[in-house]
């Protein structure tokens, strides 16, 4: 998840533009600040609170426009675990020691409101 200061990208492992299909977590993660780059995993969890990989495949497989109705089904939730970038003056956080980068995670994400998708 990419916070620019136009919006939200979302980008698949392959580096692909996901955004389209994940509309619901690209709006989701507009009040990050701009210039933070999160690491996760979009998910899809079912009414009896299991994760489930087919839904979250189906999702990423369709058309924008299919995408929307699956969302009003089924929200997405975006499980981060790693900050790669912060907004300024921090910047590319990588080389720092992961205990770093997730205290800065946790600092970031407790900026959210408190229903967002987007979970540590």
């Amino acid at each position: 998840m990419w916070r620019t200061e136009g919006g939200v990208r979302l980008q698949a492992r392959s580096g692909r533009d996901v955004t389209a299909v994940w509309g619901d977590l690209a709006l989701a993660g507009l009040p990050l600040p701009a210039g933070t780059v999160l690491d996760g995993e979009a998910v899809i969890v079912t009414e009896d609170g299991r994760i489930s990989f087919e839904a979250a495949q189906a999702r990423a497989a369709s058309s924008p426009s299919r995408a929307r109705i699956l969302a009003s089904r089924r929200p997405a939730h975006n499980i981060v675990w790693d900050a790669l970038q912060l907004s300024l003056p921090f910047g590319d956080v990588r080389a720092r020691p992961y205990r770093e980068r997730r205290a800065s995670l946790l600092d970031v994400l407790s900026g959210l409101p408190a229903n967002s998708p987007i979970q540590a």
